[in-house]
């Protein structure tokens, strides 16, 4: 009887350190991704009335750039705030919606450090870079549009700790 308690036993405490370090080796993940546009302009903004699904769209551009998600509370969250779009400064975008730069906040909290940074980005088509002879096609507003998100949810990813954004799978 009692080698019979002494091998189960034995077995038990292999069984829980295997599954204790499973659990050490496997990354947390990030919990919770908040994409907020917060547009405070001091001539006010109608980016919102033009892109009225930018939140979403952002995020959804996060997750897909983001390899570790998690359900825990305990784990990290990002929070993106789109605090500016803009035309060349102007906040007042035009009838056909062109915008131009693209002013956030990123805070991650929790994770492996801290990040808690100001994104700012402009884009601007050289047109001199035409060669002679060809006619320059600018991207339409959707591809601007998308371009942008994607630029701006890759400079997210690049700023927060790849142990904490990366599966460990």
């Amino acid at each position: 009887m009692f080698n019979f308690v002494k091998k189960t036993t034995a077995a038990a405490t292999v069984s829980l350190a295997a599954l204790a370090a499973s659990g050490a080796v496997a990354t947390a993940g990030v919990n919770d991704i908040d994409v907020q546009a917060q547009i405070e302009a001091p001539q006010g903004s109608n980016a919102l009335d033009l892109y009225p699904t930018i939140e979403a769209d952002l995020e959804r551009a996060l997750v897909e750039r983001i390899d570790a998600l998690s359900n825990n509370p305990a784990d990290p969250t990002l929070t993106v705030k789109i605090k500016r779009v803009s035309l060349d400064g102007d906040t007042i975008l035009p009838d056909s919606a062109e915008f131009n730069e693209l002013e956030g906040f990123v805070s991650f909290q929790g994770g492996s450090r801290e990040v808690v940074e100001t994104i700012r980005l402009s884009a601007h088509t050289d047109e001199s870079a035409v060669p002679a002879g060809y006619v320059a096609v600018p991207p339409s507003t959707d591809d601007f549009y998308d371009a942008m998100l994607t630029a701006f949810a890759d400079r997210v990813v690049e700023m927060l700790p790849e142990e904490d954004i990366k599966s460990g799978s």
